[in-house]
């Protein structure tokens, strides 16, 4: 393994996992809608641990590095509620009084599955209760699909009477269908949104990378990557370009690079990468470096690169071209169709791409502080 890809490696493991609940009655969809999420590998047959008359953990092993940690919820059938109601109870309380903050429960969604178009009491009750030690909760109505509008209507109004009467508050409520029996799915990446709002900041970095459905909320995280190390480099006045800066400059964008290909690295290519070929996170970064040497020429003079020594703008300018190629890279591969291809063809396809958006970028020049600030609207207008 090379040191880029230890040091990707080091980077998720220090990422803290959110531990978020699923809750609710048997054939809800909640493991439907755990796969979709995050990757069918999680919360298929035989990959939880039970840890409770109640839950299955995500993975299996509590060993087991995982950038988030579900906790399904083992359902319920008719009649056996009040049984259920207990469990959860008994397994939310114990959680709760853990005083290892990584241990509690850090968010619940609350899945109600809206083709039976009930919600009833005891769900009222479990979620005062979760409201009543401040956990956060988002109502999902799920296989949405199979309720009119009207049903749909009448189970939120429901919801929210029941929440009057139980004087819970602040629950969000979403129609999700994470495998419609027709069109696309929907609600998903809503859900992701919320989620990520909800969490306390210490886990959210960690549900963006984990999460395989909401590529614009990966985007919106890396682009902060990048607006933070153009702020470095604009006032520092260095440029990690290799073979024109020391180590530590170079490492600005090593990291760089390595922090947004984190949030992009669990999404299904670099499965494919890892099985059909060589090509690795770290090859990706050591050839785009490569590749940066080839084409720095078309934005810089090369009498400016000499030294390192550069004004503030300069040293911005190109960190931020870099950044956004990078993203735009790992977003593309996210989105391209690569089962099947081969190494040669796959490093092409990195090669083309990497040229092409380095090409597009190409034309930003950050001026002034403000100009980092506006990076995202530097990288709409080189979409039109």
């Amino acid at each position: 393994m090379s040191q880029l890809e230890d040091d990707l490696k080091a980077l998720l493991n220090k990422m803290p996992p959110p531990n978020i609940a699923v809750i609710g009655r048997t054939g809800a969809g909640k493991s439907t809608l755990i796969n979709t999420v995050f990757g069918s590998e999680l919360a298929k047959a035989d990959a939880g641990l039970p840890v409770s008359k109640a839950f299955i953990r995500y993975p299996k092993s509590a060993e087991e590095k995982s950038l988030v940690v579900i906790y399904d919820s083992a359902g319920y059938e008719m009649d056996r509620e009040n049984k259920f109601h207990n469990d959860i109870i008994s397994f939310l309380k114990g959680k709760k009084t853990n005083t290892n903050i990584e241990e509690q429960i850090h968010l619940v969604w609350y899945v109600v599955n809206l083709g039976v178009k009930r919600f009833e009491h005891f769900d009222a009750e479990i979620i005062s209760l979760l409201r009543g030690e401040t956990v956060p909760v988002i109502i999902v109505l799920a296989q949405a699909d199979l309720a009119t509008t009207g049903e749909t209507a009448k189970v939120e109004e429901t919801i929210r009477n029941y929440g009057t009467e139980f004087k819970f508050k602040d629950f969000r409520i979403l129609r999700v269908s994470a495998k419609p029996m027709h069109g696309e799915p929907f609600g998903v990446n809503e859900l992701v949104n919320l989620s990520a709002e909800l969490l306390p900041e210490l886990y959210t970095e960690a549900l963006i990378a984990r999460q395989i459905v909401n590529l614009e909320i990966k985007r919106k995280k890396a682009l902060e990557y990048v607006k933070l190390s153009a702020a470095t480099c604009f006032a520092t006045g260095f440029v990690p370009i290799p073979g024109t800066t020391s180590s530590n400059a170079l490492a600005t964008q090593v990291m760089l690079c390595t922090k947004i290909a984190s949030l992009y690295g669990y999404a299904e290519w670099i499965q494919i990468l890892e099985k059909v070929s060589s090509v690795t996170i770290g090859s990706i970064l050591t050839l785009s470096i490569s590749w940066v040497l080839e084409l720095i020429n078309t934005v810089f003079p090369p009498a400016s690169l000499v030294g390192g020594g550069l004004k503030g703008g300069i040293a911005a300018t190109y960190i931020t071209i870099v950044g956004l190629t990078y993203v735009s890279v790992f977003e593309k591969l996210s989105l391209t169709d690569i089962k099947g291809k081969t190494k040669t063809e796959i490093e092409e396809f990195i090669h083309q791409t990497f040229r092409e958006e380095f090409k597009k970028n190409s034309r930003i020049r950050i001026g002034s502080k403000g100009d980092i600030e506006k990076i995202e609207l530097f990288q709409v207008a080189r979409s039109v």
